[in-house]
Formats: C-alpha cells, structure tokens, sequence
C-alpha cells in the first residue's frame, strides 16, 4: 500500500569493508541497546567476547537450546532473546541468513510476545540522544526496519493468529483496531512534538498502510476514543507546517509526519477523523 525508502543500517554486517572496527566503536551504543533486552552484565561480556565481532559464523548448532551465552558455533536463532538478539548482533545480515534466523527460531517460539514488546517500548525513545545532542545509533543501529515485518506479520489490520512452536501468537499486536489506530497516530506525531525525543528509526513511520487499514472499523464509536487526543496528535502535526520544521526535525519523522497529513486530508478517511485535522489545521480549534 505503501512503499519506504530502504534504511541503509549504521550498524554494519561482515559484508562492509572494515566492519568490525565499525562495531567497536559503536559498542558503547550495543551495550545500552542489550540493557534494554534485559541482557545480564556478565551475558553482556559473554556476547562482546563471543559474539559481537565473529568473523564467519558457522551455525553448526542448530537444534540446540536457546542461550544466553551463545558460543562462537552456536546459531543467532538461539541467540537469547531470540529473535532480536540474533538479528541484531549477527554479522551476517543477508536476507538469507536472517530467514534462517527466524526459522531455527520458529521451533521454539517462546517470550516472542514479551520481547516484542519491549522492542516497541524502547525502540522510539531507547537511551535517549548522546552528550552532543545526536543520535546516530537508535536502539538497533537502523535495523529496525528490517526487524519489524517479522514483529508485525500483516500490513493490515486483523485479529488473525500465527503458531510458532507451541505457542499462538496474534500478527498485530494490539488487540482491537482502534488501538493499532491509536497507537500509530501517537507514535508518528509524537516525533514532531519538539517536547519528546524520538528515534530516527522509531517503527511507527513504516505502519501507515496498517494505520489506514483501520479505517474500515468503527473507531469512532469505540468505547476508549478520547476526542481530545485526537485534537492533540493533529496539533502536534501543525509543527510539520512550520517554517523551521526541517531544522527542528529528523528528516525520517517529517516523511512520516507529511505522509500521515497527505492521508487525513484525502476523501478516503472517515469523515470525523478528516474534520478534526481540517478544523485543526485552519485555525479552528486551539488545544
């Protein structure tokens, strides 16, 4: 439905020349993002020794338990928490070696729910910018991206489940069309809000298609619609329009940002919805 600029990754894989002094110097942001996984400190030194610059993995492994202190031939699919352990700190990051990842994975399938949800929780706002204000690493050095089809395993919304191992999992994580709504709408316009520091690679500005699927639901009806934060994501997005925007903003979040404003303004969003950012917009309320 919608089509996004490929993320080219700040955190490289072994196919990008010199990478493992990339990798080094970027460690001190590696350790902040394996905190964030809930990784113990001494997990933490086994991964930097182990894993964190392995040249040539050979995955030999592959039926073993997953692991906390993965050993040189032990598979990234096992890699504990599976699978964004894995994804992340692999140096392979060919589209085949990650399939494999999932799929060594996808036999076991437990804490996926768990761990999906902390990648939403600290992917938009992780540790913050460093001491100069910057931010080139996000949590997962612009993997994201890549990461997200296999966390959100539909492009619309549905209520659909999927089985991984012995367990069932939902493909959206959000349990009703209003709050994937919902929750996209904050996430976006949040970005453009100079009161928040966000991500540059924060998930949200790659859900569009699965914001507008949400349109055929009933949401303004929903017992949890606060028409006050709809008012309140709009003038967020007022910020988009001004004449500073592109110096006050990540060029990501304004994409993001003018996309969400294209889509309220086209005759194909409800109705409500489309006069609350006209209203908004034109002056016509103030929050």
């Amino acid at each position: 439905m919608f089509e996004y600029d490929q993320i080219d990754p700040v955190f490289p894989g072994n196919h990008i020349e010199g990478w493992q002094k990339i990798r080094k110097k970027q460690w001190k942001y590696v350790k902040k993002s394996l905190g964030a996984l809930n990784i113990k400190p001494d997990a933490v030194a086994s991964l930097k020794k182990n894993i964190y610059l392995l040249e040539s993995p050979s995955f030999s492994t592959e039926n073993s338990e997953p692991s906390a202190y993965p050993g040189p031939d032990e598979h990234p699919g096992h890699w504990a928490p599976a699978p964004l352990l894995g994804f992340f700190l692999c140096s392979d990051q060919s589209e085949l070696a990650w399939e494999r990842i999932w799929e060594v994975y996808s036999t076991t399938g437990g804490a996926f729910d768990f761990y999906r949800d902390r990648f939403f929780q600290y992917v938009p706002h992780g540790y913050g910018p460093d001491e100069n204000n910057q931010d080139p690493f996000g949590t997962f050095g612009g993997l994201e991206q890549r990461m997200l089809p296999y966390l959100i395993q539909s492009d619309v919304y549905t209520d659909d489940m999927f089985h991984m191992g012995r367990f069932e999992y939902r493909k959206v994580p959000w349990k009703s069309a209003f709050l994937t709504f919902r929750h996209i709408f904050s996430q976006i316009t949040t970005a453009v809000d100079s009161d928040y520091w966000v991500s540059p690679y924060s998930y949200a500005q790659w859900l569009h298609g699965l914001f507008v699927s949400c349109f055929k639901y009933d949401l303004d009806t929903h017992p949890d619609l606060n028409i006050s934060n709809m008012y309140l994501y709009c003038q967020r997005l007022m910020n988009v329009l001004s004449s500073n925007a592109d110096e006050a903003f990540h060029p990501n979040h304004l994409k993001a940002a003018r996309l969400l404003i294209t889509i309220l303004e086209d005759e194909g969003t409800p109705q409500w919805l489309r006069k609350i950012w006209v209203d908004v917009r034109d002056g016509k309320v103030s929050v």
